[in-house]
């Protein structure tokens, strides 16, 4: 469900999706968005007094942040789901804008061979130590939070889209609905899609390039999500077996959450 926020690119929410058992999400408690660095005063009087946020989730990596805005009184929690200890260029979104046609096609093929970037780049995320230490913090904070808990990344759509994957799985929501979730970035950030595709094309006259950048900064795909769920199911059983016993989270834990964001 959309948050009509006027300067936060992609921000929605869970609440309404139906699970298994059939429960509901609980409106207005888990808040999923791009950053908050432009966020203005409307925004921030929404998200504390419409949604009451308790917990704000930053999934950037150091060299990504420029602001730590969040909403008064609540509480910030920089939470890294990246080792960017090899990437070494400044990775935020005018960075990007500003590169030369080799300067960014260095970049990307820097982040592929790191397996940030491309079709596994979330199985990266899900395996590599700091996403498996970031993800468990991520449920120990819906664990213990005291309202709305809202997670985001630059432009909200992988690290964040992870954290969606696990948390409405952990709830009992169905893979399909998961997918249509996470595909939503690509309705959601639609003006932002056409112009990084403009805006790279121009510059390198190369369709390939374009879409790269595109994927990298605003647009998602299925396959790197797909891939990810194929994954956790050949290695761990399931996601749930994924989020017991890599992330240590207990059934009783589960539980829990489920009996917090549902109804």
């Amino acid at each position: 469900m959309r948050i009509e926020l006027k300067d936060v690119a992609n921000a929605r929410e869970l609440g309404g999706y139906k699970t298994a058992d059939g429960r509901t999400v609980k409106n207005k408690v888990l808040l999923r968005m791009g950053r908050l660095d432009d966020m203005s005063c409307e925004d921030e009087y929404i998200l504390r007094n419409t949604y009451h946020v308790s917990d704000v989730i930053d999934f950037r990596m150091d060299m990504e942040i420029v602001k730590r805005n969040i909403p008064d009184g609540t509480v910030y929690h920089h939470v890294n789901i990246i080792d960017d200890s090899k990437l070494g260029k400044k990775a935020d979104k005018g960075g990007l804008f500003e590169m030369s046609p080799d300067e960014f096609l260095q970049f990307i093929e820097t982040a592929e061979n790191l397996g940030i970037f491309g079709e596994n780049m979330y199985i990266t995320f899900l395996e590599n130590e700091v996403g498996q230490s970031g993800y468990r913090e991520f449920f120990k904070i819906l664990l213990e939070s005291k309202g709305a808990v809202l997670w985001h990344c630059t432009s909200g759509k992988d690290r964040t889209g992870l954290a969606a994957m696990l948390i409405l799985s952990a709830l009992g929501v169905d893979e399909d609905t998961i997918l249509k979730d996470y595909l939503l970035t690509n309705e959601y950030n639609y003006e932002r899609i056409q112009k990084t595709r403009k805006c790279f094309f121009e510059k390198t006259n190369d369709e390939i390039i374009a879409e790269k950048a595109v994927l990298l900064m605003d647009g998602v795909s299925e396959k790197p999500m797909l891939n990810s769920l194929r994954h956790l199911k050949e290695n761990y059983g399931s996601i749930m077996g994924y989020i017991n016993n890599i992330l240590e989270i207990s059934d009783k834990e589960i539980e829990f959450l489920r009996e917090k964001f549902l109804v």
